[in-house]
């Protein structure tokens, strides 16, 4: 057989249908040093902060794939397509986690986007 269809069959795999992505792409993340006089003491304290519009998380343990199975909390390395179901464009913001993900669409579009998830633990 095709070792490359024989690889992308040993994972797990699930599809999530008319996902709706209301996030809007003016939210982004920033990193930040910060310092901090407290008593006396002095830090210094990195922090990631996302700034802008309104942001969507999407926890994986809250989906149902199209079997009508929930997903589970943890998918280790996943990898997400996006499928389009119609004209408004979505995008994964930042890196996935082994949770969640952000997710956000074209803002300069009024209605929600609407896309298929295929996500995918690639080990």
């Amino acid at each position: 057989m095709n070792a490359t269809i024989d690889y992308l069959k040993s994972n797990r795999k699930w599809l999530v249908r008319n996902f709706v992505v209301w996030g809007d792409d003016g939210t982004f993340e920033a990193d930040m040093i910060m310092t901090e006089f407290v008593a006396g003491d002095e830090r210094i304290v990195f922090n990631r902060e996302f700034t802008g519009e309104t942001a969507q998380t999407v926890i994986f343990k809250n989906l149902v794939d199209h079997r009508g199975n929930l997903l589970p909390e943890v998918i280790k390395s996943p990898e997400i397509i996006l499928i389009p179901r119609n004209p408004v464009g979505s995008f994964i913001l930042g890196n996935v986690g082994e949770k969640s993900f952000r997710i956000s669409k074209d803002s300069l579009q009024l209605s929600n986007s609407l896309v298929d998830l295929l996500i995918m633990e690639m080990n």
